[in-house]
This record gives C-alpha cells, sequence and structure tokens, in this order.
C-alpha cells in the first residue's frame, strides 16, 4: 500500500511555516484567496498528475492548493468502536482472539500492547487486507509520526519490515512521515545479531528508497565490537526490490547462518554459512531426492517452473529445517494450464553432512 492522498478525502496542511496560501488558480503566481492554518481541515479533490489540487475550506471558500502541502486527515470517530458482524477484517480478528477495531482505536491513541498487536498484523487476505489497508492509513495519521518512529525504532527489523509493506513509500510518506521513512527507508542497514553477540549482519543497498530496481551492493558478516568485515556474502545475495532485505537465520551456537534473500516469490533461496575459526565460509548441502515425485501423476509431462527454498528453523546446532517451494506447469487434455505446487520440509543434519530422510510433502 502506498499511501497517497485521494479525491473525496479531508486534508490538512502539511506546512513547516505552520500556514499555506490557497490561491485563486493552480500557480504559485495565482492571488491568494486565503490564509489556511494547521489543524484547519478542510476538503480537496485531486488532480491526476498535477501538482496543484483543489480545496475546500469549512467557510466554502474554494481555491488550489500545491499538493506537497496537503497531508491526509483523519479522527478516531472513523474507525468503529466495536467490530460489525461478517466484516471480514472482523472475522480474522476474532479467529486470533482481539477486536479488529478496539485494537485499532487502542493502537490510534498509542497503546503500546495494542500497537505491537496491531501493527504486527500481516497475513489478512481478500477483502480483510483491503479493509486493514485503509484502517492502517487511518491509524497511522492519527497516532503520527513521532508516536509511529519511536515505537519501531524499538522493534524488531522483520516487525518493521511488515509495517513498511503497509506502509508504502514515496515522497507523500517521506514528506508526512520523516522519523518513520528514515527508520524504514535505509541505504546501509546493520542487524541480525548472532545470539553470542559477536556478530552481525551488514548490508548496503543501490538506494535508501525501495523500488523494483533497489537491490543489495554489499552484504558482509562483521565483528560488532569493531565492525570489521570478516566474511563477504554478496555473491549469495540475490536481494532485490521489496525482498531485498532478506533474512538470517543464526544458529544457536552462533556457529551457522542460514542466509535467504530473493528478488521476487519465484526467487528466494537460502544459503548456509559456517564458522571454520577464522571466518564464515559457505556450506556444501547435500543433494535432496524428493519422496514421492516419481510417482507423482500431477507431475507427470510437467515442466518445473521454480523453486523457492527458505529457512524455517534451527532443531538443534547443527540440524536445520528447511522449507522447499517447487512449481510445475503442465496442460491439460484441452490445452489449458494447470499449474502445481508441492512444498517440501528438509532437515539437513551437519554432523553427517546429509539431508536425512525427514522430508515432508505439503501440496500446494
Amino acid at each position: 500500500m502506498a499511501l497517497l492522498a485521494v479525491a473525496g478525502e479531508k486534508g490538512v496542511i502539511n506546512d513547516p511555516d505552520g500556514f499555506t496560501n490557497l490561491r485563486a488558480g493552480p500557480s504559485a503566481d495565482a492571488a491568494v484567496v486565503a490564509r489556511v492554518n494547521a489543524d484547519e481541515p478542510f476538503e480537496f479533490e485531486e488532480e491526476p498528475e498535477k501538482e496543484w489540487w483543489k480545496v475546500t475550506l469549512a467557510s466554502g471558500k474554494t481555491g488550489w492548493m500545491h499538493s506537497s502541502r496537503i497531508r491526509l486527515h483523519f479522527t478516531l470517530d472513523e474507525i468503529p468502536e466495536k467490530d460489525e458482524e461478517g466484516c471480514e477484517v472482523g472475522e480474522y480478528a476474532k479467529a486470533r482472539g482481539f477486536d479488529y477495531n478496539a485494537t485499532a482505536r487502542a493502537a490510534a491513541k498509542g497503546e503500546p500492547a495494542a500497537m505491537k498487536r496491531y501493527f504486527g498484523i500481516n497475513d489478512t487476505d481478500g477483502a480483510a487486507s483491503e479493509s486493514h489497508s485503509y484502517c492502517f492509513n487511518t491509524v497511522i495519521h492519527i497516532l503520527g509520526d513521532d508516536k509511529l518512529a519511536a515505537f519501531l525504532s524499538q522493534q524488531p527489523l522483520d516487525y518493521r519490515l511488515d509495517v513498511r509493506h503497509h506502509m508504502g513509500g514515496g515522497e507523500y510518506a517521506e514528506r508526512t512521515f520523516p522519523k518513520t521513512a528514515k527508520l524504514l527507508f535505509q541505504k546501509e542497514l546493520v542487524d541480525w545479531p548472532s545470539p553470542d553477540g559477536r556478530y552481525a549482519i551488514r548490508k548496503v543497498f543501490s538506494d535508501a528508497q525501495v523500488d523494483h530496481t533497489s537491490k543489495v551492493v554489499r552484504a558482509e558478516v562483521i565483528e560488532k565490537a569493531t565492525g570489521k568485515a570478516i566474511a563477504d556474502l554478496t555473491d549469495a545475495d540475490i536481494g532485490k526490490g521489496a525482498w531485498r532485505e532478506g533474512r538470517v537465520l543464526w544458529s544457536p551456537d552462533s556457529k551457522r547462518f542460514a542466509f535467504f534473500s530473493g528478488a521476487q516469490a519465484s526467487t528466494g533461496s537460502t544459503v548456509v554459512y559456517e564458522d571454520d575459526g577464522k571466518t564464515f565460509t559457505r556450506a556444501k548441502l547435500p543433494e535432496v531426492k524428493f519422496p514421492g515425485r516419481d510417482t507423482d501423476a500431477e507431475l507427470k509431462n510437467a515442466k518445473h517452473e521454480w523453486a523457492y527454498v527458505e529457512p524455517l528453523r534451527w532443531e538443534r546446532p547443527d540440524v536445520l529445517v528447511l522449507s522447499h517451494h517447487d512449481y510445475f506447469r503442465s496442460k491439460h487434455d484441452d490445452g489449458s494450464l494447470h499449474d502445481v505446487g508441492r512444498t517440501y520440509e528438509i532437515t539437513h543434519d551437519f554432523t553427517k553432512r546429509e539431508a536425512t530422510a525427514k522430508v515432508r510433502r505439503f501440496d500446494e
């Protein structure tokens, strides 16, 4: 979701001077018809691909205002106190033991527990996802940049990235939520500390903002105490776009880590590195034989399209569980395409240097 002002919404000014002039026409040279002060709500009409938008003040006076001076305006009254029957996002929340609207209202007021629950929502879909996106926009505008940034600064990276996914980026987000944007959009990032506190991962991106061209230009293991780079991970990092940060899953003893990166859902891959006493080197993972594949009727004559491998957990310091997603495509007798997915849970035992027979298949 991108934070953009849309037609039919109410706005307030976003100007460090505390006021903005309303003009008779869509130009900085047009006559001033009114002075609009901070916290003075008005209605506006977006002019697509134009810099000046038509504004109607509470007094009824109309004029033009530069779009960069307009910030969306919401009030707590716009969030119902309780969920309504049949509301999909409400049903989503009910299944997880909370009331969506009550939580959203509390989060908008800055209540810590409610903020943790609300901004942690990351798995809605369909109508529930659409409702959540709109309400999310409402909540963060009521909450404000200072409170949102202060809260997110205390959250782990994966949590912040989920919030970034909902918030989107662009000029509006940077202008309206500058502190939050600075936290969520960084050109260099040091995170993913090892359990023993000795190491971390440093990544440098081509741009601070995230778009489809933004990618990892350097990735490395560093000593936290000195900042010294001790292993170069750049060649293994295919992170790009919204996926650019990836994930790092350390073993409990800090001797190994699973390094996940991707550019989209079809290109996620996992590389494992292990401590050789001086640096971290890439571990060679054994070839895996997928049970039942030869006798899977749906896969007969199907073409393998792509695979996606992500780390799930370390069962022990030397035992890693991965999720391996395979996607195939074939044709029905009538010529229509048939997509087939299979997910396998793979267990790697590094003491034996082999993938064990504990491979479980989950149909997509």
